[in-house]
């Protein structure tokens, strides 16, 4: 045993540390941007996911291209995105006025709602440069041109009652509501607990653009450089209110499908495609081919044959054809 003069040599023992656990880091803001995954073949995504453009050499100077955010609303809010023409892009089209060669179009759209048709269905809602409002297929004089230099706020109003209501502001100007809108269960179903659709991106309305020729920069949070509208908050601010509601996403690489047709000429090999696209939505199929093109050319019946275009059709769809690589490889094409 040891001595009582060996234990009073030892250092007393030390005392517990008090550990000062430090504040959690908050969580980043959320960011919103263009969506890779629900764009056009020929939609260009850059700039951190803030910068849109499209192809526009050779036919696709003829083409519109659209794609939309990564975040959509539901549920209640008012909220608005921004939208920037930031430059033209070169294109030789000697055959297309001066005015309908570089547009832009900003607007919004149910998840479910074809990427390339803003504004065309009764699902979406847009207004363009040549200072037209669309909806359903359909066109009114509405607010001022735009253009280069020009940036346009999209405000979407889902608190107000009876009808909710969609408004632009450019440059900072209020051009007034553009349309009112049921997004009850009745209409859009994106309120009064309208149910979940399979996929929960189908049941949200997201910020649309639909280019031709033009380049934007996008503004979905102040930080983006957004100026909201008085009344309305930032895009982004859906997140903390629990309104957002996420984009689709690119699969794996390893779970794309792509579906390739021989056969002979009107043997119903469009039809069988057109039907399986329609039947697999979650899939969502790209079908190359000439509709698509058309589709994307805004083209009437009655014009098509005074196009020079079985060479510009040829060409697109080599192109777009090409496209299935790395980046758009990544989506699933029939």
């Amino acid at each position: 045993m040891a001595s009582t003069a060996d234990d009073a040599a030892q250092p007393p023992p030390k005392r517990p540390r008090h550990v000062v656990h430090a504040d959690p880091k908050p969580p980043p803001p959320a960011r919103v941007g263009l969506n890779p995954a629900d764009c056009n073949i020929d939609f260009d995504v850059g700039g951190g996911g803030l910068r849109g453009q499209a192809l526009h050499g050779g036919g696709f100077a003829y083409c519109w291209s659209g794609a939309r955010a990564t975040a959509g609303v539901r549920g209640g809010g008012r909220y608005c995105f921004g939208c920037r023409v930031v430059a033209e892009q070169p294109v030789e089209m000697d055959d297309t006025e001066a005015d309908q060669r570089h547009l832009c179009r900003v607007g919004v759209s149910r998840g479910d709602d074809s990427v390339g048709g803003l504004g065309e269905s009764g699902h979406s809602f847009g207004f363009g440069g040549t200072a037209k409002l669309s909806h359903h297929g359909k066109f009114f004089d509405y607010g001022a041109r735009f253009g280069v230099g020009d940036t346009i706020v999209c405000a979407v109003d889902l608190d107000s009652k009876p009808m909710a209501s969609i408004g632009f502001s450019k440059n900072g100007e209020w051009l007034g509501i553009a349309q009112c809108f049921d997004a009850s269960e009745t209409g859009l179903a994106l309120v009064g607990g309208a149910p979940l659709r399979p996929m929960q991106w189908e049941s949200a309305i997201f910020p649309h653009v639909l280019l031709k020729n033009v380049v934007v920069e996008m503004q979905f949070s102040r930080e983006d450089g957004l100026e909201p509208v008085e009344g309305y908050e930032p895009w982004t601010s859906a997140f903390a209110d629990g309104n957002a509601v996420s984009g689709p996403v690119f699969a794996e690489q390893g779970e794309c499908e792509v579906i390739m047709m021989v056969g002979l000429p009107a043997s119903g090999k469009s039809t069988w495609a057109e039907k399986w696209v329609k039947d697999h939505p979650e899939k969502r199929f790209v079908l190359l081919g000439t509709n698509l093109a058309l589709d994307q050319m805004k083209v009437s019946p009655q014009t098509q044959p005074h196009l020079t275009s079985c060479i510009i059709l040829f060409h697109l769809e080599l192109l777009f054809f090409s496209l299935c690589s790395p980046s758009a490889g990544a989506r699933t094409a029939a």
